[in-house]
């Protein structure tokens, strides 16, 4: 996956108008409305507000993630907007937020979604990434810098292999975030599998290729759980899994949120899952 194959340099705003939270919501989303991504503001804006007040989507370093689930879109979009002054999002480090990605995906089309904001949060925990698009002269180059620094990330099976083959002890020592973005690729891979029509054997040999950088242990539940009940990754939103929609302990979902150094399941359903 590339970030910029779900964004349009018509969808980038250098700088957003709307100083408060809420206006920033209201301006992106006419956005992509203008920009004939949706059929209409109201229904998608409704989703976005009840899923901030239940749980601010500013993911920390600078970043929001608004997003919702829309019925008839046929791909996930995305509209980015930056404000250099910063803008309160009520986020999790309760610092300001300079970058927002408003993302609307189809309800077929989680995984896709997952994935977009797990590659998306890794990329921009980098501080030089971050950097890089706060100075970025116009939405052009913004689309630029980002597909850039996307392509890096296109495939990290790739990337880890090369680490590995030089650090064998490596693959216990990266962190979890990075296992997350593995799993969510694989999960993807084999949802374009079951999808296609023609190129199975190269999505198959992707797929073999990620399942030789995860761990024996996450890789046996991740295909016990594809083989009962898939999907074996999900989003935590609200603190309710999106796989079984059952409500976290509010003392785990807070350990989730600050333990990056462990993949989590959910209790109740035992898939993994992510909170974004």
């Amino acid at each position: 996956m590339l970030l910029s194959d779900y964004i349009d340099v018509g969808c980038i705003v250098p700088e957003l108008q709307a100083k408060e939270k809420k206006d920033v919501l209201k301006e992106m989303t006419r956005l992509l409305f203008d920009k004939k991504k949706i059929k209409g503001v109201e229904p998608a804006l409704d989703q976005i507000m009840a899923r901030e007040t239940t749980e601010s989507t500013g993911i920390g370093h600078g970043l929001a993630v608004p997003h919702a689930r829309v019925s008839g879109l046929k791909s996930l979009y995305c509209a980015a907007g930056r404000v250099t002054a910063g803008v309160d999002f009520a986020a999790v480090d309760k610092k300001p937020v300079n970058l927002v990605f408003l993302i609307v995906y189809p309800p077929t089309q989680q995984t896709t979604y997952l994935n977009f904001v797990a590659t998306l949060a890794k990329m921009l925990r980098v501080p030089e990434n971050f950097k890089a698009l706060m100075n970025a002269a116009d939405e052009k180059v913004f689309l630029e810098v980002l597909t850039e620094m996307s392509h890096k990330l296109a495939a990290p099976e790739e990337y880890y292999a090369k680490k590995l083959k030089a650090d064998p002890e490596l693959l216990q020592a990266r962190d979890a975030h990075a296992d997350l973005i593995l799993l969510a690729r694989l999960q993807l891979c084999q949802e374009m599998y079951d999808a296609a029509r023609s190129g199975k054997k190269q999505i198959k040999l992707r797929m073999d290729s990620i399942r030789s950088l995860v761990d024996a242990r996450i890789l046996k539940h991740y295909d016990r759980l594809m083989t009962a009940r898939p999907p074996a990754l999900v989003p935590v939103e609200g603190d309710t899994c999106q796989g079984c929609f059952m409500r976290l302990p509010s003392q785990f979902a807070q350990r989730v949120r600050e333990d990056t150094d462990h993949i989590h399941t959910c209790p109740n359903c035992s898939r993994f899952i992510y909170i974004v």
